[in-house]
């Protein structure tokens, strides 16, 4: 039997409760992580055409815009960085581990029903409904499985959403939370009608100049600590807007951080005057997820974190540093 046929049947009793809040209720707003990704981006699409399927009026709000490199999904067009007028009754959360991680204050002013559904381990269980499993590779797994408990015929465009998804949260299926179970379930998508090299190119192959011109910067920023057991990148988040790239044109970079032979943990830094960000990698000796989680706001996976810390480059990187080196 497929391990995701399983885990619907396990599951059986929460997605009744979820066909439940579906069915008793009319509007929803969908809402994910800020700094927008490929499963937040990919889970939000697919659940929006569940939802809209059913005729509820439905929207997709988040702090962060689209990132352009995401803007062949069908219905892209849709992502909204203004803060629509509630209320609404039901907000769904994907992919966030916590609501401070949706950079937009108040969700409870939108609507008293929160579903949350997430694979993060350190989730905080906020939700009047929540969908948690650490195990998924990626939260549009987790959605994938619930279309498979229904036996949804959807369309091609799902399947894409679907297979964006878990495809980036899984580095194109280079990462550890690859197996055979995510394989299968890429498989089951593409017979649905997503296009793998299609996918891909869009995804990683199609940076515009002045994203490849900041991506140099982050490049020339290269360097090692520890020995070489630590690398780190920089990014100051003017020089965005200086080169005329976007945000999303630095994603992936993270994952650069970790490809020297000798390194366990990478970071890439993104800063401005008041407060610094990281985006913590490791080959897997390291919980970097575990020193996210000491700083207020920060968690993720073992191997793929993020925090950030209210203080300048200046003095937050000597502090994040000196929390890698107790971990080595």
């Amino acid at each position: 039997m497929n391990a995701w046929v399983t885990f619907s049947k396990k599951f059986k009793m929460i997605w009744s409760e979820l066909d439940s809040i579906v069915q008793a209720n009319t509007s929803f707003i969908i809402s994910s992580h800020s700094g927008l990704d490929g499963d937040s981006i990919g889970s939000q699409l697919s659940l929006y055409w569940y939802l809209t399927s059913l005729d509820k009026r439905v929207v997709i709000y988040n702090r962060d815009a689209l990132p352009h490199k995401f803007a062949f999904l069908t219905n892209s067009g849709v992502f909204s960085c203004e803060r629509p007028r509630g209320p609404f009754d039901v907000i769904v959360v994907l992919d966030c581990s916590n609501p401070s991680r949706l950079g937009w204050d108040k969700p409870s002013d939108m609507s008293n029903t929160i579903v949350n559904i997430d694979h993060h381990r350190d989730n905080a269980r906020f939700g009047v409904l929540d969908i948690v499993r650490p195990d998924a590779a990626a939260t549009g797994q987790i959605l994938f499985d619930y279309f498979t408990y229904k036996k949804l015929q959807y369309p091609p465009h799902v399947a894409e959403s679907l297979y964006a998804a878990v495809m980036t949260d899984t580095g194109a299926f280079r990462f550890s939370n690859t197996n055979g179970e995510i394989l299968r379930l890429a498989a089951a998508l593409c017979d649905r009608g997503a296009n793998p090299s299609a996918i891909y190119g869009k995804v990683y192959d199609s940076f515009s100049s002045n994203g490849l011109l900041l991506q140099s910067k982050i490049w020339a920023s290269l360097a090692f600590y520890n020995n070489g057991a630590v690398c780190s990148m920089e990014m100051p988040y003017d020089l965005i807007k200086d080169l005329g790239a976007t945000y999303g044109d630095s994603e992936g970079m993270a994952d650069m951080t970790v490809k020297g032979a000798n390194v366990e943990v990478g970071m890439l830094i993104k800063y401005n005057e008041k407060e610094t960000h990281f985006s913590l990698r490791s080959k897997g000796r390291v919980d970097v997820g575990r020193i996210a989680q000491s700083i207020p706001g920060g968690g993720g996976h073992s191997s793929a974190a993020g925090c950030t810390m209210v203080a300048p480059l200046s003095e937050a990187k000597p502090k994040m540093l000196a929390l890698i080196e107790k971990e080595l």
